[in-house]
């Protein structure tokens, strides 16, 4: 089934902000390719895989997309700025290149900035509930595997965080909050939000030496979250 046009731009737009500071980090590719995962599969998933790994290329074929309709353009934007956030708060570089994709679905300035923040502060407060459960999988065994407090404190370092509370996530670290309440908060979001929540969490239960229990109470933790079975395996599997 091919690709609607909001589809094909919402690609394009997150791969191109993805390659803005030239420094493609791991967890925006894991990102980018998670969104096509969504998308589609088979040979065409293979043919965007390699046109979203060549910013050349993308950025050839996003020129021959007509614009979606501009009910989508902020949807489109939101994903796209979600890259720039994958390991802080957004470059220049990236600020730059969604404000160009802003002109393009006929989004001004003055709004897409406004945008812009308002999603580093949604992005602050997911951050909150992700450094909590990303400490409960981290300690669920009662200890702090080398590779688990690695992957743990790689990923406090790179969580957009407001002012003045990095100390009180990496207090987390040694102390994690209760499961009911991360998950109680987390309801509180929606579908999307939880997705991207949990997607954060499987680098720490790869990082386990054993991970049968940590995968078991990511499974439980995204039953909970209504999140189907097969979309929560097929994040540990990618």
């Amino acid at each position: 089934m091919p690709l609607s046009p909001e589809q094909e731009w919402t690609l394009a737009a997150c791969g191109l902000v993805a390659h803005a500071d030239e420094i493609l980090e791991v967890d925006e590719w894991d990102r980018v390719l998670w969104m096509l995962d969504d998308r589609i599969a088979g040979d065409d998933a293979t043919e965007w895989t390699e046109l979203l790994a060549d910013a050349d290329r993308l950025r050839q074929h996003l020129d021959t997309l007509a614009p979606p309709p501009p009910l989508f353009s902020e949807e489109i934007l939101e994903k796209a700025w979600r890259m720039a956030l994958a390991d802080g708060e957004g470059s220049e570089q990236e600020a730059r290149v969604h404000d160009e994709l802003a002109r393009r679905l006929g989004v001004p300035a003055e709004e897409v900035a406004g945008l812009r923040a308002r999603w580093l502060e949604q992005a602050q407060r997911r951050s909150e509930l992700v450094a909590g459960f990303a400490a409960i999988v981290a300690n669920l065994d009662g200890r702090l595997d080398p590779s688990e407090a690695a992957e743990l404190d790689a990923l406090l370092d790179r969580l957009p965080v407001a002012d003045g509370r990095q100390p009180a996530l990496e207090a987390m670290r040694d102390e994690p909050p209760a499961l009911d309440e991360i998950v109680g908060a987390l309801l509180g979001s929606d579908a999307e939000e939880r997705r991207i929540a949990l997607w954060a969490i499987v680098p720490l239960v790869r990082a386990s030496a054993r991970g049968e229990r940590e995968r078991a109470l990511f499974l439980d933790v995204a039953s909970r979250l209504a999140i189907s079975d097969a979309e929560a395996e097929r994040m540990l599997d990618r």
